[in-house]
């Protein structure tokens, strides 16, 4: 296929494109203007993004801890910041690399190896330059592209007009823009002997994909870059670029893939440039793209990816999509008149409950609680359900959320002491520390995975009040415990290992209410009052 087109500026000129374009001409002016007040604008920008940006701020946080953790809390929390002023400048950048003729800055380019680049040119087979996601990426490949005629792939931007206004930008500089789903146009600018720029950094999920170590993680790592490189036996460099700290200069460094590249072997493929790509983005980690969800994609699905509190995807369906949802799908025991659970063919069971999850009031709608709950649990480290969607189908007036339900057996099924007291003391006092207690401990809503107790559904449990927690854990614990019909001895243990697991500053009054109502370890509920009538009124779990 032919490089893309930008469409004309007049398709963007209704009213709901309005914003994009004043947030445009304010980039245009500022790409005016002396380099060092832009990059201080660059800086507020970055700032006020870090201020506002609330998930893109904890997305870059858990990247950050991934890869950096040696950094104490506050090294990666200055990391974090930086990063958000790099990106902040690297918009500017961008924007200026986007209007502005390339030759204004040519003085500023510093280059490194570039002798592999004239000697992999030579070869006419066509270069592969393997890039990454820096900050500077834009306005570096304007800058390269004097010397080095380079074509590009992107991923296109959710906002048309943008879109629009990058790939234009893009094409005054590059001698072809290619559609990352677009593997027609790169091969065949490649077999003209010509450079091709080409980013493996992305997580685009398993589809072509093999799992490859990044920074000691476990990341999805495209395979393109072996297929483009075998096509044509193209020359492979990987291409490093960063902005000098204390001097407006752009360094512009190629580093020669080592052979054998590409091999028989995708995983090892992958391995060697995600260790080549460690190396550059360790010349100045905060000029690096880290609000991207690089580790989304994992092996066990959506519940083992990183990013726990990023929001749930909350999408209206027609009936006839609902419908179509419910292919094959089998109604499971368990439901209730509030809840019904629907084994559904991919795997994953759907919820459904009555009402739409939508409009001002729709914070309290069981299912959003149902999955703040879940965030909350699998945050602390407690294996419960995992949102995958939130369905609203107003032919119905429901609102369904799809999830993975963790797999185990329900405790009440099992023989009584097969949770070992650690076990038991650990599991409650992390469910505590989130601040989340049982009303009543129900063991069919309690699993046992492989060595680890879970949670099945985490709307039976509450959230309460500072002021009645103690007893509310001596309560858990201790229904626990005589539910499992532990010895005094194990019951004892099971104590001593939960004070053990809790926060100092509780670790006395629990100790002296456990000591309190030990005294009778198979009478649990006469020795606890009875909860007042507004916990009466929640769910049981």
């Amino acid at each position: 296929m032919a490089s893309q087109i930008p469409p004309p500026n007049s398709t963007f000129l209704a009213p709901r494109h309005w914003l994009t374009w004043a947030a445009l001409v304010l980039l245009f002016i500022v790409a005016w203007l002396p380099i060092g007040v832009r990059l201080y604008i660059g800086k507020l920008l970055g700032l006020a993004t870090y201020k506002l940006a609330r998930e893109r701020r904890y997305i870059t946080r858990v990247n950050i801890a991934l890869c950096f953790p040696k950094l104490d809390a506050d090294a990666q929390e200055d990391l974090v910041i930086r990063s958000f002023i790099e990106n902040g400048k690297g918009l500017i950048e961008t924007a200026t690399g986007w209007v502005r003729p390339p030759q204004h800055f040519s003085e500023l380019i510093a280059y490194r190896g570039a002798q592999h680049m004239d000697d992999a040119l030579a070869k006419g087979k066509g270069v592969l330059l393997l890039g990454a996601h820096y900050t500077t990426l834009d306005f570096t490949a304007n800058l390269l592209a004097l010397r080095y005629p380079i074509a590009v792939t992107y991923r296109a931007h959710n906002n048309p007009l943008f879109d629009a206004f990058m790939l234009r930008g893009r094409l005054r500089n590059c001698t072809g823009v290619f559609e990352r789903n677009d593997l027609r146009g790169p091969v065949k600018h490649l077999r003209q002997g010509k450079i091709l720029w080409y980013a493996p950094d992305q997580d685009y999920g398993p589809s072509q994909a093999v799992y490859a170590p990044f920074f000691g993680q476990d990341a999805a790592t495209i395979t393109t870059a072996s297929r483009f490189a075998a096509i044509n036996n193209s020359s492979v460099l990987l291409l490093r670029h960063h902005r000098m700290r204390h001097k407006p200069i752009y360094v512009i460094e190629f580093i020669p893939v080592p052979a054998p590249f590409p091999s028989d072997d995708e995983v090892a493929d992958a391995t060697l440039i995600n260790h080549m790509l460690e190396y550059a983005i360790k010349f100045d980690p905060a000029q690096y793209l880290w609000m991207h969800k690089r580790f989304k994609t994992q092996r066990g699905g959506k519940p083992d990816s990183p990013y726990i509190n990023i929001s749930t995807p909350n999408k209206k369906l027609s009936e006839e999509q609902y419908q179509s949802l419910l292919t094959a799908a089998e109604v499971l025991s368990g439901s209730t008149s509030s809840t019904q659970k629907i084994q559904l063919q991919t795997g994953l069971q759907l919820w459904t409950m009555p009402g739409l999850a939508s409009g001002w009031n729709k914070v309290k709608h069981p299912a959003l609680n149902l999955d703040k709950l879940s965030k909350l649990l699998r945050s602390k480290g407690i294996t419960t359900i995992t949102a995958d969607n939130i369905f609203r189908i107003e032919s119905r007036k429901i609102t369904a959320i799809s999830c993975f339900v963790p797999k185990g057996l329900p405790l009440c099924t099992l023989d009584k002491q097969q949770v070992h007291a650690e076990q038991a003391a650990e599991f409650f006092a992390r469910l505590h520390n989130a601040q989340l207690y049982c009303l009543h401990v129900n063991t069919d809503n309690i699993l046992l995975q492989n060595t680890e107790l879970a949670v099945l559904d985490p709307s039976r449990l509450h959230i309460l009040s500072k002021s009645n927690a103690a007893l509310e854990c001596v309560r858990d614990l201790l229904q626990f415990c005589a539910a499992q019909h532990y010895s005094d001895a194990q019951l004892q243990s099971c104590v001593n290992y939960y004070l053990a697991a809790v926060p100092t500053p509780k670790r006395e009054e629990l100790a002296q209410l456990l000591a309190e109502q030990t005294a009778d370890a198979h009478n649990v509920d006469k020795r606890i009052p009875t909860p007042t009538t507004s916990q009466s009124a929640k769910p049981e779990a």
